[in-house]
């Protein structure tokens, strides 16, 4: 246990770099606080405009503003740790919808590669059990919730089968 909390702990300092238009931009990982402190920012806009409840018809503008602002606090200066932007507005001012989106999703691919889980490793019978199912009917296998070890074993006992 104390080796999750220890891996939980370095999460915070651990910063990922990845390259938007041959740009350097530094993500950190998000705290639970991180996750409650956007979706209160999110709510204390939506009261400012006017916007008192989330419903049907603006929704989806909750969820645009909740991943900027999510974006905000985990994107840094890979050189110093430092936040690489100062406000939402100058977020969304400064990000096409591609880039958001690419952003997005290098996050939640560190996420899922530094989470506590991601040593976690299905037993032999289950790694066999999903094998064989990938085998015989791969529409029915959701590849998304495993992780990044878990694929990395399936496609090398695919390639080579003989060490599976």
């Amino acid at each position: 246990m104390s080796e999750i909390l220890e891996k939980l702990k370095a999460g915070k300092s651990f910063i990922k770099t990845v390259y938007l238009d041959e740009v350097a931009i530094g993500m950190r990982l998000l705290s639970e606080n991180d996750y409650f402190e956007a979706g209160l920012a999110v709510i204390d806009l939506f009261k400012s405009k006017g916007i008192d409840d989330v419903n049907m018809a603006n929704a989806e503008l909750f969820e645009l503003e909740k991943s900027n602002q999510l974006l905000l606090r985990a994107l840094v200066n890979p050189a110093t740790g430092e936040p690489l932007v100062n406000s939402p507005l100058a977020m969304r001012k400064s990000m096409s919808r591609a880039h958001k989106s690419f952003l997005i999703s290098e996050y939640l691919e560190f996420e899922k590669e530094y989470s506590p889980m991601a040593g976690h490793n299905i037993s032999d019978s289950e790694f066999a059990e999903l094998f064989d199912t990938l085998k015989k009917t791969p529409e029915t296998v959701n590849l998304n919730d495993l992780n990044s070890g878990t694929l990395r074993r399936l496609i090398t006992a695919l390639v080579f089968p003989q060490t599976n």
